[in-house]
C-alpha cells in the first residue's frame, strides 16, 4: 500500500505540470491586455508599456511560463497583478472557506444520497421510489445557479428563516451551521442526486443476489440483510461517485460563491479572471487540481480499505 501511494504521489508530477501548461496557455489566449486593464482607461501607451516590463509580460510565452513553474517548485506562486499580494497568502485565506463548504456539502449529499437510495431500492417501485427518483433527476439537470436563486427566494425573501450572505465558514457555531446550510444544499444538491441514483441501482444489483436470499432465509432480519450484506458490497461505485462529485463540488464553488457572496478561491478565480490576474488564476487552479487528485488517491486507498479483494502491488 506504502508504494502505491508513493507511486501515485509522483504520478501527481506530470498531472500538475499539464494542468499548469493548460491554464497557462488558456490565460494567454483569452483576448485582452492585463497591462491595460491594471492601468486603466486613463494610462498612456508608454506607461501601459512601462507595466508590461514590470510584470515580465513583454517576454516571450515559454519564458514566462518557465520563471513561473521554478517559483512553483520553491513554493512561490508569485503576487498578484491586482493588489500586489503574494498569492499564496491570498489563496490561503480564501480557500479555507472553500474547503469547509466543500466538504460540509459532501457529507450532506453523502448522508441524503445514500439514505435515500437505500430506502428507493428496498421499497422498489414504490411511492417514495419514483418521488425519490423524480427529485434526483429535477437535482441532476436543474443548473445550480437557479437552485441556489430558488433557495434565497423561498428561505430568505418569503420565509425569511435565513440569511442571504451570512456565511462566515464557523460551522460550530449556530450562526454559522444557519449561514452555511443554503450554500451547502445548492452545491450539493447535484451530487446527492447522482449519489442517490448510483445508491439505488448498486443496492438494486446485490439485493437480487442468491447470497442474499440465503442470508434471508436464514432468518436475518432485512436491517442486517441490507446494511451488512447488500450495501457493504455496493460500496465500490458509491465511493467512485462520492470522490469524484468531490471534485466537482470544489469546481461548483465558482458558481455558489458568486450567487451567495462567499470570499472563497471560486469567487477569488472569477475576480482575477475578470482583472487577468494571470498568477491568481493559475495559483487557484493548481491548488484545486491538486486538491482533486488527492481526493481521487484517497478514494482509491478506501476501496482496499472496505473490499479486501482490491489490493496495490
Amino acid at each position: 500500500m506504502l508504494n502505491y501511494i508513493i507511486k501515485r504521489l509522483i504520478q501527481l508530477i506530470p498531472v500538475l505540470i499539464g494542468v499548469s501548461i493548460v491554464v497557462f496557455l488558456m490565460i494567454y489566449l483569452i483576448p485582452g491586455d492585463a497591462a491595460e486593464i491594471i492601468g486603466g482607461p486613463a494610462a498612456t501607451a508608454d506607461e501601459v508599456a512601462n507595466i508590461r516590463i514590470k510584470l515580465g509580460l513583454d517576454r516571450p510565452m515559454h519564458e514566462q511560463y518557465l520563471r513561473y513553474m521554478s517559483g512553483v517548485l520553491k513554493g512561490d506562486l508569485g503576487f498578484s497583478f491586482q493588489t500586489g499580494q503574494p498569492v499564496s497568502e491570498a489563496i490561503k485565506t480564501r480557500y479555507v472557506n472553500t474547503f469547509k463548504l466543500a466538504v460540509f456539502s459532501a457529507v450532506v449529499a453523502a448522508i441524503i444520497g445514500v439514505c435515500a437510495g437505500i430506502i428507493a431500492a428496498v421499497k422498489q417501485n414504490s411511492w417514495f421510489d419514483y418521488l425519490c427518483m423524480s427529485v434526483a433527476t429535477l437535482g441532476i439537470s436543474a443548473p445550480t445557479f437557479w437552485i441556489g436563486l430558488m433557495l434565497i427566494i423561498v428561505f430568505c425573501v418569503k420565509f425569511k428563516i435565513f440569511t442571504i450572505s451570512g456565511f462566515t465558514g464557523q460551522i460550530w457555531t449556530k450562526e454559522g451551521l444557519k449561514g452555511m446550510v443554503l450554500p451547502a444544499v445548492t452545491l450539493g444538491f447535484n451530487s446527492a442526486a447522482m449519489i442517490a441514483r448510483m445508491t439505488r441501482s448498486s443496492v438494486l444489483e446485490i439485493i437480487h443476489q442468491d447470497y442474499i436470499h440465503t442470508a434471508r432465509a436464514k432468518g436475518l432480519s432485512e436491517k442486517i440483510v441490507v446494511l451488512k450484506h447488500a450495501l457493504k458490497n455496493s460500496l465500490i461505485p458509491i465511493v467512485t461517485v462520492i470522490g469524484v462529485n468531490f471534485g466537482s463540488l470544489l469546481g461548483g464553488t465558482v458558481v455558489v460563491e458568486s450567487v451567495f457572496a462567499i470570499n472563497g478561491i471560486g469567487r477569488l478565480m472569477v475576480q482575477a479572471i475578470n482583472a487577468r490576474d494571470f498568477p491568481m488564476v493559475q495559483g487557484a487552479v493548481l491548488i484545486v487540481a491538486t486538491t482533486f487528485v488527492l481526493v481521487n488517491l484517497i478514494t482509491d486507498i478506501i476501496y482496499a480499505a472496505i473490499d479486501p479483494r482490491i489490493s496495490y502491488k
